[in-house]
C-alpha cells in the first residue's frame, strides 16, 4: 500500500492538487513512456462503491512514479472516507485487458 501523508482534506478544498505515488506490491511504477491521459482515479468507499474523479492528472516525476492530481469541484463536493484507486490502460491493447490497479491509498475529506 502507498504510504502518503496523512492531512486532513475539506469538502469544497479544490488546492493545492494531490501528488500521488504510483506503486504497486512490486515497488514503484516507471512512468517513462507511459501516456498519462490513460490514468483514471477513482473514489473507493469503505463499502466497495468506486465513483471516477472528474479532475486532471499532470506528471509530477517519472520514476520512481508521481502524478499529480488537480481535483475537479465535483471531487470535493462531499464527505468521503475511504481509498483512492488509481487505474491506467496500458499497451499493447490499451484497453481494460491490459489495466494495472495501483496500490489503494487512504483518504479521507471531512466537512468543514
Amino acid at each position: 500500500m502507498a504510504t502518503i501523508s496523512n492531512q486532513p482534506w475539506f469538502v469544497g478544498h479544490t488546492y493545492p492538487g494531490w501528488l500521488l505515488p504510483i506503486t504497486t506490491d512490486g515497488g514503484p511504477e516507471d512512468l517513462t513512456g507511459k501516456d498519462i491521459t490513460k490514468f483514471t482515479l477513482y473514489f473507493k468507499t469503505l463499502n466497495g462503491v468506486e465513483t471516477a474523479g472528474t479532475g486532471t492528472f499532470s506528471l509530477y516525476q517519472l520514476y520512481p512514479g508521481y502524478l499529480l492530481y488537480k481535483q475537479s469541484v465535483a471531487d470535493v463536493s462531499a464527505a468521503f472516507n475511504g481509498n483512492l484507486i488509481i487505474k491506467a490502460l496500458y499497451p499493447p491493447s490499451a484497453t481494460t485487458a491490459d489495466q494495472p490497479v495501483f496500490d489503494p491509498i487512504p483518504f479521507i475529506i471531512t466537512a468543514s
